[in-house]
């Protein structure tokens, strides 16, 4: 394996090879770095052996690097592996890393934290600490479970993300070596969103006292409106963005649907293959796909008056909330996950409450009173996209200034009374610095 020749310094991003929103953050970053050169270090794979070998590629072209394949494979994810940790100093040797980004742990190990390089972990979900990346089992789940709970969980929880491929016992000694290195003086926690580390401190104690800095993701959508306008006289347009599944409030829009398609016109674009249950049913246009690139055309074709999230799980940002209020069409959420901190009721977007009759009694409300719906686009124009530019940028400011960033967050997690103060407003682009809040 050939080093990358460079001037620059070298970051190694960690994570999956699965797509989502955190392979779209980690392809963006390296898109939009003009700092350092960019490596990703993916885990090759299977739904019931997540690390079958590594796979090493650039972070701006896509071209592959390396590629390993282990003799003893990774069912999920290992507190020690002697092939990993062969395969990851080598890389790190040689392409001279100087910064590591780690975005998931799912098929690795957590010999990234014993390198001496300085890691970056950035909390898109909650796994490792919780088998079940959703941490979600009919609704949210608060976390911190014991060994029985978490032995029901693998055995019954219908969308868990490691089913039972290893015990209960397994999972809490990961747990335990997972936070212990989050502890450690050269690793720096980055959350998305507030509520990700107001989950993080109601999950352990230890996650608690740990620093944390604020990161909102950015978008490479440029602003444009396309808001529908809601005019009198015709039914509103309703948009339903992404994939359908369980998590993503499926069971919440089906028993919703019927009296829904009554009061408004209902567009789902990216469905699914969970989602094709609604394909065939009156009152619905429904686009199973779409390419990323093509989302503004479709979204300014569709001429909508509101986006519907029905998330039933915490989401840690959701991409797509951030796409619609860049194309002014106000977002109406459900109270779950990052919608809580994100979405201002009447002012950026409308909470719903969490059931499928509250939905249906919002879009009720929001056929009666459209002037709101018209003042809440009119102030999303108003408002700035953050881009992911300044994402990154935000990023090495966290790496810049990193000895006095430790006192910093000290000073800034206690108010006049030592208790955690409240950040501020992250509809403004910049980093906040806090710790884990408690409620």
């Amino acid at each position: 394996m050939a080093a990358l020749s460079r001037l620059k310094p070298c970051n190694l991003h960690v994570t999956h090879s699965w797509g989502g929103g955190v392979d779209r953050w980690v392809r963006d970053f390296c898109a939009h770095d003009h700092h350092a050169e960019n490596l990703v270090l993916e885990n090759i794979g299977t739904p019931t052996c997540y690390g079958v070998g590594m796979r090493l590629v650039a972070g701006r072209t896509g071209r592959e690097l390396g590629r390993w394949l282990f003799r003893q494979p990774i069912s999920e994810t290992r507190v020690r592996h002697a092939e990993y940790r062969e395969v990851l100093a080598r890389v790190v040797g040689d392409h001279d890393v100087s910064h590591i980004y780690l975005s998931c742990l799912v098929g690795h190990s957590l010999d990234i934290f014993d390198l001496g390089v300085p890691v970056t972990k950035i909390h898109h979900d909650y796994y490792p600490y919780c088998p079940n990346i959703y941490m979600f089992w009919g609704e949210p789940c608060s976390g911190g479970c014991g060994e029985q709970e978490l032995a029901l969980c693998l055995r019954d929880n219908p969308v868990n993300f490691a089913n039972d491929k290893s015990s209960a016992a397994y999972w809490l000694e990961l747990r335990g070596a997972y936070v212990e290195a989050l502890a450690r003086p050269y690793v720096r926690q980055v959350c998305p969103s507030v509520e990700v580390v107001v989950q993080l401190a109601r999950l352990d104690p230890a996650l608690a006292a740990l620093a944390y800095a604020v990161v909102p993701h950015g978008t490479s959508l440029a602003k444009r409106d396309s808001f529908g306008g809601a005019e009198e006289g015709r039914r509103l347009r309703v948009v339903v963005l992404g994939m359908q599944h369980i998590v993503k409030g499926l069971e919440i829009l089906k028993a919703a649907f019927s009296q829904a398609r009554l009061i408004v016109d209902l567009s789902i674009l990216g469905g699914g293959l969970h989602g094709r249950v609604f394909a065939s049913r009156f009152g619905v246009s429904y686009l199973e796909n779409y390419r990323h690139g093509d989302l503004d055309g479709l979204l300014a074709a569709g001429g909508f008056d509101l986006a519907l999230f029905a998330s039933a799980f915490a989401e840690t940002f959701c991409y797509t909330l951030s796409e619609v209020r860049a194309h002014a069409i106000p977002p109406a959420a459900r109270p779950v996950g990052s919608f809580l901190d994100r979405v201002h009721d009447g002012e950026d977007g409308f909470m719903m409450g969490p059931t499928a009759d509250d939905l249906v009694a919002f879009l009720l409300r929001a056929d009666a009173q459209r002037d709101r719906v018209r003042e809440v686009s009119r102030r999303l124009r108003a408002l700035p996209v953050r881009s992911v530019g300044e994402m990154v940028d935000d990023y090495y400011r966290l790496r810049g200034d990193y000895p006095e960033l430790v006192e910093r967050r000290l000073a800034a997690a206690a108010g006049d009374d030592g208790r955690p103060g409240t950040p501020e407003p992250l509809q403004r682009p910049q980093v906040v610095l806090t710790r884990g809040l408690a409620r």
